[in-house]
This record gives C-alpha cells, sequence and structure tokens, in this order.
C-alpha cells in the first residue's frame, strides 16, 4: 500500500512538473509576435490489467497550442503583417511547411520574402515568392503582394504573387518551437475563411501575463504540497519498518 501511495504522489508530481513548464513557456513567449499559448492539463490514467486495482494516476497531457489568434498590434512598419481570421502563414522550413501568425517579415539576399526566421513564406502556388528591388511594398488584405521596382521610372506597380492564408485543425497542430507551428502528417491545409491581412500591424502573443503567474503560483504551491505529502510517507514507510524489524 505504501509503494503504491508513493508511486500516485510520484506520478501527481509529474503532472505538476508538466503544468509549470507549459506555463514557465507561456510566459517566456508572452512578447513573441504569433506565439500560441500551450495547454497542459492533468487527465486519470485508470489502472490496467486482471489484476488490477481500483483507482487511476494523474497523468500530464499536452493538447495542441491555444489557436486562437492574438491582438493586433500597430507598428507602422509595412513590413509587419498582421493576420485576422483563422489564418495562418505558410512558410517553407528545412523540415517542411510549418505555420505562423509571427508577420514580422524581410527580405533575403536573394530576393526571397521571408519570416523573422528566415523561412520563405508561400505563394498560394506553393511556392517562394521572389521579389526584386523596390521602391515601395504593398501587401493587399487578400495577400496580394505587389510593389514599384527600384528601377522602373514610371512609378507602376507589379504584382508578385499572393500570399496564402491557410487553416488547419487547432487539434492537429503541434509546436516547432518560437512562433512556428506544423500540421499533423495528412492534415489537409485549406484556404481560410473570412481571413485577412493588415500591413503595418503584428499580432502579440495570445497569452495573458496575469493568468499565466497566476497559474505558475497555484502550480507551486500544489508542488509543494505534493512534496510534503510524499516526503511524509517516506517518513511513515520507515517507522513502519523499524517496528517491523524490532518485532
Amino acid at each position: 500500500m505504501q509503494a503504491a501511495s508513493l508511486y500516485t504522489g510520484m506520478a501527481g508530481l509529474q503532472a505538476i512538473t508538466a503544468q509549470m513548464q507549459a506555463v514557465s513557456s507561456n510566459l517566456s513567449n508572452a512578447q513573441t509576435p504569433g506565439y500560441q499559448a500551450v495547454q497542459a492539463v492533468t487527465a486519470a490514467q485508470f489502472y490496467q490489467g486482471g489484476n488490477a486495482p481500483p483507482g487511476a494516476d494523474p497523468a500530464a497531457e499536452t493538447l495542441g497550442p491555444d489557436a486562437a489568434p492574438g491582438p493586433l498590434k500597430q507598428t507602422g512598419d509595412p513590413m509587419n503583417l498582421g493576420i485576422g481570421g483563422d489564418a495562418w502563414l505558410e512558410v517553407q522550413t528545412m523540415s517542411g511547411p510549418a505555420l505562423t501568425r509571427n508577420g514580422s517579415l524581410s527580405v533575403s539576399s536573394t530576393g526571397l520574402l521571408t519570416d523573422s526566421a528566415g523561412n520563405p513564406v508561400l505563394n498560394t502556388d506553393n511556392t517562394p515568392i521572389s521579389l526584386p528591388q523596390l521602391a515601395k511594398l504593398e501587401i493587399g488584405s487578400d495577400g496580394t503582394v505587389s510593389g514599384v521596382e527600384a528601377s522602373d521610372t514610371s512609378g507602376r506597380a507589379r504584382v508578385f504573387g499572393r500570399i496564402a492564408l491557410v487553416s488547419a485543425p487547432p487539434a492537429s497542430l503541434s509546436a516547432l518551437g518560437g512562433s512556428l507551428y506544423q500540421a499533423a502528417a495528412g492534415t489537409p491545409l485549406t484556404p481560410a475563411q473570412n481571413a485577412s491581412l493588415h500591413q503595418g500591424y503584428l499580432n502579440e502573443s495570445n497569452v495573458d501575463p496575469t493568468t499565466a503567474m497566476m497559474q505558475m503560483i497555484d502550480c507551486s504551491r500544489s508542488y509543494q504540497m505534493q512534496t510534503e505529502l510524499l516526503k511524509n510517507q517516506s517518513s511513515t514507510s520507515q517507522d513502519l519498518n523499524s517496528l517491523l524489524a524490532q518485532g
């Protein structure tokens, strides 16, 4: 009985630790544009098998990220894009296509439109968007990329592509790090409905720092209480062993 009690206590500590790690990640990325909060919950893991005792252990489960877009913040920078609706930008990484709501863009030395990590932003035909040297860049609310070439004295704008705005089931998403996310293999990416882009804006993190701090305090208290319970159980086991040895 004592061994089972200690095992349950350790399982509880593991679940609390997972929750603390999730909240810590959220707090450290509260200022990261496009970051989606990590969600960690505790579920009952019931004992299995013919001789299994009744009951369950707490087990930590990491859900997909909170897919709600963060609020838009005006920056005035034409290379910043705020994303409205349930849309994501699709970018090409070394490990394949990924999704992001971090619209802090730039142009690479080879003329590709990229995200803040240098990953090419994909066109609606799943190809990178290539740009010449521009005197002016404009990105429409539907993702159309246009601009005036620096060498064009006429001042006429040309269209260079259209940024793909896609959606994916939130439960299929997993974090790749920072503000990059990847849909599970085989998950179809569909054109986002009611999506819009806002040049000169950025999506802030969707983390509520106050709520996250309260969650961290609660987790810390739970961890301390669980640790004290384990210490008491261990002390009780030692006392029992001493009495048995004396008998």
